[in-house]
């Protein structure tokens, strides 16, 4: 600024530690040039350091000592010069250390100019700090994109071009004509961007769970520390007509998108949606996923990759601290934003966020409706959510939940236009790309030796990094360790994986033992392998939290809890134990070493750092009060089905021993609750039975066999033996049978057959009983011995309208599986390729058959190149979705398979019998006339769904379809109100189900059997993920032959 006629500029000196020398040169040349140029120029420059020009400065508001020096001597500068060496700095709130953060904001807030320099000079090894060094070189890169920035080799070399430097740029930018001589005031946005760039500290960065040293990696997808999830969509959820398949699919299925374009698909596409709604299981990365998008948007560069055209506005906001008026309505979107920053020190005011909500590009990204634990309170979030979407109609919302935590049927359900998202699991090629990533992060982080050449240590620590990932992936593609593999594909289990291989070489098989062996190594052997004695031993301490985490669930039925009241729970606890640490000595343990629990609200609160954690040690605390009193059982079990207990429950059932297995089955059926039990309710069930270690089925043999237990409830319990499949079941079902059959009729009929089935799993015999036959004397039914007895049931032929040819026309009798094909039956198909079977195995001969139906082109022209070179038909027809844990049941039915794999099952049992095409894939007209065909009548349309008109319209009761809120195949046979009159399940909904045919549009085909020739192949019945509308039986598909998703199948016909 002018005094008395002379310029006064004064220049900022931006560096870290490393280079004092050259700050001190920097000052010399500066006094130079004033002595050569003040008089003449009517000018004096000042070198302005932070240790001779700022003051202490304390607030007791938390900012760090970067923020003082802003505001004191940064902001007054007119330029700068920056210096870096081998050090970057220490961070800032703002940036990766504090000349980092003066540099960006001259250059992009007070836009003002700056010359940067950066040292070549050599350093000796001991002093280098490899993660200093790796920020430094990619703010060095970045800058190099930004302008022109100067190296050099030794600091006389430094001083030489310091002064030629500043003598040219003093003159260019302070006496030229019309250069500014006055500095720039600072923008009207500085505030907000002060919010973005704190936003961008504190999402940037994932917690490695319990590494010491690896507690934050930087998330950014160019340093592959991300590995982006994949998610799949519901494109066709509202369209019966598919789009045009190529045959070539992405990973997954062609529904099967990557966060950028799931992104791009919710916001950009023509429907202009303002809502994504990601769904994901626990541990699935839901919370990681929203701070790549946080980083990504508020990236110039990389915001182009979600279909942003530049920066745009980010806020953040956990649905877990939503904060309410008196009046007990929660606050405005713009106030909840203010008051959560200003529990974590922040101050900015609502007036502030409503503004900058309504300028510009923004998004807004709401994390875990699923940890709102009150069911009332997340439907009034719901509400809340769709208010601010209305409120901001040009604001773009992310809104993380569990699937537990968002269900319509019960009402918690957004009512904004949104696209859904659910996270899928962890491909096998990117569960080995977290864990190279994961192991290099945490090698990467250890000390390098004094003396020990940079480059060589960097090679060595990647070489350990790749060889553990491949001890690890080899380890988990053992045919031991299925159930090791399938949660692997869950990123906070595989992380766990990782943390105990890398330390322990240990792996536990199972999911308890995985948690249990986690929580362990955090409290306790972390800590004594590098000769530092725990607080207190894993033991002691579990006896603490156990209690608080039970507290949390039972009472307080919130993740968080205030630090009194939590210390309080603590406290008396650890009076119990011997010579215990103070409450705040232990709280101080479990957030700064062991890393288990988090302190938020500033300091005013805990949560476990990771809720599954929390419902693990939830679940053990039960099962040992259950132990203690088990009628405690009771409350649970009148719970049962509530999302805040599901996963609680699972870790409780999964520590028990047969007796409480057992009382938990007697308590679940003598009470109420379990007299309509929901399709998902009776999912939970069965994944309760899988988790279960020990087994008894007395309970539910005395239930069954009980003349007051309901039809509904039977079935639920003849499921639950199927499941269990214990021999010892089979005396009970025989009298079961026997009961039923003094008492056949209509109504019973459905629990009679569905106990046969069961008893046949269990390796029983069929039963013995009249051959019952139809009109034109044919059975009504059929078993076929080479698929475990599966039943084949006449469906008697008509006339009728058939809607894909437009007219009326005649269907000849048909024998159709009661149910589609399940991964049961579909993997004896898989064995018997293998050659694991006991029987003759026809492998040979079948592959001759299939290579004369490719010469011939029998199943289309395509089949050849599908067949062609595949040496291992095991792994060309095997599902890819077979050990997709939400799949995978035995009496799922299979997805994930080609039409060729399900006509080669067809011909598989074909061969079987010694008769070409005895069992095939139905024909559309048949299949049509199967699901809905109005026996009886001539030259009607099917009836809309499956089930007889009297069932009454649609409704979870009847199909497994996208309003169930399922979220993923059920055991076939699920929804007997569903079934057809004669008596066919999942004929809508479930899973898709391959047709015979070639697909040929509505009406312009002539041959009841399809066209000759296509390029793709029918599909029939809708599926899990798609809304019941799809499902109609007249509703049709396509798809080419070599397609395969989560949600297609197939059912079989039989020919006599």
């Amino acid at each position: 600024m002018a005094d008395n006629g002379i310029t006064k500029v004064k220049i900022l000196v931006a560096s870290p530690g490393d280079v004092d020398r050259e700050r001190q040169i920097v000052e010399d040349v500066i006094g130079e040039w004033n002595i050569r140029n003040g008089d003449e120029r009517k000018m004096v420059l000042e070198a302005i350091l932070w240790e001779k020009h700022a003051a202490p400065e304390n607030c007791g508001d938390g900012e760090g000592p970067q923020a003082p020096i802003t505001r004191q001597i940064v902001d007054d500068c007119d330029c700068a010069i920056g210096i870096f060496w081998h050090r970057i700095g220490t961070p800032t709130k703002l940036a990766e250390g504090g000349a980092v953060e003066e540099v960006q904001r001259m250059l992009t807030v007070l836009k003002r100019p700056v010359m940067l320099y950066f040292s070549r000079m050599p350093i000796a090894l001991h002093k280098v700090d490899g993660e200093q060094v790796k920020k430094l070189e990619a703010f060095k890169t970045l800058m190099k994109k930004d302008g022109l920035v100067w190296e050099y080799d030794n600091r006389t070399k430094f001083r030489t071009h310091l002064s030629r430097h500043l003598d040219k740029q003093i003159r260019q930018w302070f006496c030229t004509p019309g250069a500014p001589t006055v500095k720039q005031s600072i923008p009207e946005d500085e505030e907000l961007r002060r919010y973005q760039s704190a936003l961008k500290e504190e999402l940037g960065y994932i917690r490695m769970l319990g590494m010491p040293g690896v507690e934050s990696v930087k998330v950014n997808l160019d340093d592959e520390t991300f590995v982006p999830l994949r998610l799949s969509d519901r494109q066709d959820m509202f369209s019966g007509q598919p789009e045009k398949d190529s045959g070539k699919r992405p990973e997954g299925g062609d529904h099967t998108l990557y966060p950028d374009a799931i992104m791009k698909r919710a916001f950009h596409d023509r429907r202009h949606r303002r809502m994504l709604l990601v769904i994901g299981d626990p541990g699935a990365g839901k919370t990681t996923l929203l701070k790549y998008y946080a980083l990504c948007a508020l990236d110039s560069e990389r915001s182009s990759r979600l279909g942003f055209s530049g920066p745009v506005n980010v806020f953040y906001l956990p649905l877990r601290e939503l904060v309410r008026h008196e009046n007990g309505q929660y606050h405005s979107l713009p106030a909840n934003l203010a008051l959560w920053l200003e529990r974590n020190q922040l101050p900015f005011t609502a007036e502030q966020f409503d503004q900058w909500l309504q300028s510009g590009t923004a998004l807004v990204l709401l994390d875990g409706l699923d940890e709102i634990s009150n069911t009332d309170d997340r439907k009034e979030v719901c509400r809340w959510i769709d208010a601010a979407w209305k409120s901001f109609s040009a604001l773009r919302f992310v809104v993380t939940s569990r699937a537990t935590g968002y269900r319509q049927e019960e009402g918690v359900e957004l009512a904004a236009d949104f696209e859904r998202a659910d996270v899928q699991d962890f491909t096998v090629d990117q569960q080995e790309l977290f864990l190279l990533q994961w192991f290099t992060a945490a090698f990467l982080k250890e000390p390098c030796d004094v003396g020990v050449d940079e480059a060589a240590w960097l090679a060595k620590q990647k070489a350990k990094a790749e060889e553990r990932t491949r001890t690890i992936a080899k380890h988990l593609k053992e045919e031991k360790n299925k159930g090791l593999r399938q949660l692997a594909a869950i990123p906070m289990i595989l992380q766990i994986m990782a943390i105990l291989w890398k330390d322990r070489d240990y792996m536990p098989e199972s999911r308890v033992k995985l948690y249990e062996a986690a929580i362990d190594y955090l409290l306790e052997f972390r800590d004594k392998r590098r000769g530092i004695t725990p607080l207190v031993s894993a033991v002691r301490a579990r006896k603490v939290l156990g209690p608080v985490s039970l507290w949390m669930q039972e009472d307080l039925k919130k993740d968080e809890a205030e630090k009194e009241s939590m210390q309080a729970i603590m406290k008396e606890r650890l009076e119990i134990l011997d010579h215990p640490p103070s409450v705040e000595a232990f709280c101080d343990y479990m957030v700064k070493r062991a890393g288990l629990l988090v302190e938020y609200g500033g300091g005013k609160a805990y949560l476990f750092r990771h809720k599954s954690l929390r419902e693990y040690l939830a679940g053990v605390q039960l099962a040992k009060k259950v132990n203690r009193t088990p009628d405690s059982l009771d409350n649970l079990v009148s719970g049962f089905g509530d999302d805040w207990w599901e996963e609680p429950i699972k870790f409780f059932i999964a520590q028990e021993d047969e007796e409480i297995f057992d009382l938990f089955m007697e308590k679940l059926f003598d009470s109420p609750v379990s007299e309509e039990l929901t399709p998902k309710k009776q999912f939970l069930l069965q994944t309760i039975i899988e988790e279960a270690p020990e087994k008894k089925v007395d309970a539910l043999c005395t239930k069954l066999l009980d003349t007051a237990t309901t039809a509904s409830r039977q079935r639920v319990i003849l499921d639950c033996l199927k499941t269990i499949a214990k021999p010892a079941a089979l005396s009970a079902l025989e009298q079961f049978i026997a009961q039923q059959l003094d008492k056949e009729n209509a109504e019973n009929s459905d629990v009679i057959d569905r106990a046969e089935e069961v008893i046949i799993a269990l390796g029983g015999k069929a039963l013995e009983r009249a051959t019952e036959k139809s009109i034109s004397g044919k059975p009504l039914s059929i078993r076929n011995p080479n698929e475990q007895n599966a039943e084949y049931i006449l469906i008697p032929g008509g006339n009728y309208w058939y809607s894909a040819m437009k007219k009326t026309l005649d269907v000849g009798d048909c024998y159709v599986a009661k149910y589609p094909v399940t991964n049961k039956l579909y993997r004896s198909f898989i064995k018997w390729l293998e050659g694991k079977d006991s029987g003759k195995n026809h492998a040979s001969s079948y592959r001759a058959e299939l290579e004369r139906i490719a010469q011939s082109n029998e199943w289309g022209p395509g089949f050849g190149e599908y067949l062609k070179g595949e040496s291992d038909l095991a792994a060309l027809f095997r599902s890819e979705n077979d050990e997709d844990r939400k799949f995978d049941g035995d009496d799922q039915p299979v997805v994930g398979v080609t039409w060729y794999a399900a006509s080669a099952y067809c011909l598989w049992l074909s061969m079987l019998e010694g008769k070409a095409a005895r069992y095939r894939l139905a024909h559309e007209i048949e299949w049509e006339w199967a699901a809905g065909g109005k026996q009886g009548t001539i030259g009607e349309k099917v009836r809309e769904y499956p089930w007889p008109d009297e069932m009454g319209d649609v409704n979870p009761k009847l199909l497994n379809s996208y309003e169930s809120n399922i979220h993923a195949t059920t055991p076939v046979g699920s929804y007997p109100e569903g079934a057809t009159p004669e008596g066919l399940y999942d004929m809508a909904g479930n899973v898709w189900e391959w047709c015979c045919d070639w697909y040929g549009d509505d009406g312009t085909f002539a041959n009841p059997l399809g066209p000759e020739t296509g390029s793709y192949r029918v599909l029939r019945g809708g599926s899990w993920n798609l809304i019941a509308e799809i499902c109609r039986s007249a509703n049709r598909y396509r798809s080419s032959p070599d397609y395969r998703n989560f949600n297609v199948g197939f059912r079989l016909v039989f020919v006599p």
